[in-house]
């Protein structure tokens, strides 16, 4: 079946997993915070927007009234216009969502992915597109990195889609996993953390491009500097990709490229405008997308003609 949002000339969109309403665990089906969604192609990409169950009007992470519950969501579903349910997470819920993209080959879960979801021991299941496997969990993500390769951990300023695809070996609940989490997340990021400075990302501003400058904190000081400084709620808005920033009534900015930028120079400023670690920085954040690495002229990327631009703006 050709699900809302799908055009058969752009093969870029997926089809999507119809959602078994039935085997969502009932911890989540208790929260008035669910969206509805459906493919839009912005900008090259595949997203999926929200959209607010009880109106069909756009929905924000941030305005609760457009959010719904969980019937309202099954209800919307329904009536075809939708590819899929999600849930908003908020710190106030202590869920935690691990993503991880692309594990998922000729049906067979990749041997990291089988050894996260199997340390994390709570409910999982597939993602809309078959390709990757989402993990439901309660416990507390420490601030900081997000998002490393394929693997992303959200408590807060996202929604997750649902497919109550359960993956039979998980528990059929969510489960209290909060030790258990922060051991994947520090072997996930704290292998990230040590490669810093000798690692080639292939992003930053190329050598004498502009100067850089020898990173003086890990990834995770600055990260900690920034979420504790006086504007850190605006810096985590930007880190973990916050889309109200761009989306919605009253967003500050007019597409997620500007915010793209506005990270860029708050990153350059904790970094001491060290570009390597501000391009490494930016994609392990929530604003990372596979624009950043997107060539714009010759041999530039997008996220390299972000950087150099930033870095002279911020120098003026």
């Amino acid at each position: 079946m050709e699900r809302p949002g799908q055009r058969p000339e752009d093969a870029a969109i997926p089809e999507p997993l119809p959602v078994r309403f039935e085997t969502i665990p009932e911890r989540l089906r208790a929260y008035n915070q669910f969206v509805v969604w459906k493919y839009a192609v912005v900008d090259g990409e595949v997203k999926k927007p929200p959209f607010n169950p009880k109106t069909g009007k756009p929905a924000s992470i941030r305005t609760p009234a457009t959010w719904g519950s969980f019937q309202e969501a099954h209800a919307a579903y329904e009536t075809g216009k939708y590819a899929g349910i999600g849930l908003v997470l908020t710190l106030d819920m202590g869920i935690v969502a691990i993503d991880i993209d692309h594990c998922v080959v000729a049906g067979k879960l990749s041997r990291g992915a089988q050894q996260i979801m199997s340390a994390l021991d709570s409910y999982s299941e597939r993602s809309p597109s078959g390709s990757g496997i989402r993990i439901m969990l309660a416990g507390k993500l420490p601030a900081g990195l997000r998002r490393h390769g394929t693997i992303e951990m959200y408590d807060d300023m996202r929604y997750v889609t649902l497919t109550g695809q359960h993956i039979a070996t998980t528990p059929a609940a969510v489960q209290p996993r909060h030790q258990q989490l922060h051991r994947v997340y520090h072997r996930v990021f704290g292998h990230a953390a040590q490669s810093q400075v000798k690692e080639k990302t292939g992003g930053g501003v190329k050598e004498g491009t502009v100067r850089t400058y020898r990173a003086a904190r890990s990834d995770q000081e600055v990260l900690e500097k920034a979420f504790s400084a006086r504007n850190g709620d605006t810096f985590r808005r930007y880190y973990y990709g916050d889309a109200s920033l761009w989306e919605g009534t009253g967003a500050r900015h007019a597409s997620q490229s500007e915010a793209d930028f506005t990270l860029v120079l708050l990153l350059l400023y904790w970094t001491n405008n060290d570009t390597n670690q501000t391009d490494r920085l930016f994609r392990q954040s929530g604003l990372m997308r596979e624009k950043w690495q997107r060539r714009i002229s010759g041999s530039q990327t997008y996220g390299q003609r972000v950087i150099a631009d930033a870095l002279r703006k911020g120098r003026r």
